[in-house]
C-alpha cells in the first residue's frame, strides 16, 4: 500500500477518534452540568430543613424520630461523595418531608402557622425545581448512556474510559405508591 494512502487512512481514523471523543465528552459534560444544577436544588432543600424542623418541633414533640432522621440525613449529605448514595439520601429526604406534610394535617395550629405555611410553599417550589432538575439530569444520562452503548460508539467509549452513569431514580416506597402527597 502506498504511503499516501496509509497516511490518509490514519488521518481519517484520528479525525474519527477526535470527533467521537468530543461527542462523548460533550455528553458527559452535559451530565455534569445537569448534576450541578440538581446539586444546587438539593442544597437549597437541605438549607431549608433546619428552618422547617425548628418551626415544626414545638408542635410535634412526639414525632421526634422523623425530625431527628431529617436532621441526621441533612448532616450526612456533606460527607457523601458517591452519586448513588446522594440519590438514596435524597429519596429518604423526600419521604420524610412528605411525612411532615401529612403530620401537619393533624395539627391545625401548625397548619395555620404563617412560618410553616411559608416554609411549606418554599419547600414545594424547591421540590418542583428538584423534579425538573432530576428530569433534565436523567435525560442527559439516558442520552449519554445510549450513545456509549451503541456500536461503534461503545468501542470508542471503552478506549477513552467512559462508563455508564446512574439515573436518579425514585425510591421503592414512591414506586409502590406508599408516599402520600399534600397537594396545594
Amino acid at each position: 500500500m502506498e504511503p499516501q494512502i496509509m497516511i490518509f487512512i490514519v488521518a481519517i481514523l484520528v479525525i474519527i477518534l477526535v470527533i467521537e471523543y468530543n461527542i462523548i465528552q460533550r455528553k458527559h459534560n452535559n451530565i455534569k452540568n445537569a448534576y450541578g444544577t440538581l446539586d444546587v436544588m438539593l442544597k437549597k432543600r437541605y438549607d431549608l430543613i433546619p428552618n422547617l424542623v425548628n418551626c415544626v418541633k414545638g408542635y410535634m414533640e412526639h414525632e421526634k424520630s422523623t425530625l431527628e432522621m431529617i436532621t441526621k440525613l441533612r448532616n450526612r449529605v456533606d460527607s457523601v461523595k458517591n452519586k448513588e448514595e446522594i440519590f438514596d439520601i435524597n429519596n429518604y429526604f423526600h419521604e420524610s418531608l412528605q411525612k411532615i406534610n401529612i403530620l401537619a394535617e393533624s395539627y391545625p395550629d401548625l397548619k395555620a402557622n404563617e412560618n410553616f405555611m411559608y416554609l411549606q410553599k418554599v419547600l414545594y417550589d424547591v421540590e418542583e425545581n428538584i423534579s425538573a432538575s432530576r428530569r433534565t439530569y436523567n435525560a442527559h444520562v439516558t442520552d449519554y448512556n445510549n450513545f456509549i452503548m451503541m456500536i461503534p460508539n461503545n468501542l470508542f467509549a471503552k478506549i477513552f474510559g467512559f462508563k455508564q452513569m446512574p439515573l436518579f431514580s425514585i425510591s421503592k416506597n414512591e414506586r409502590k405508591g406508599k408516599i402520600w402527597y399534600n397537594e396545594k
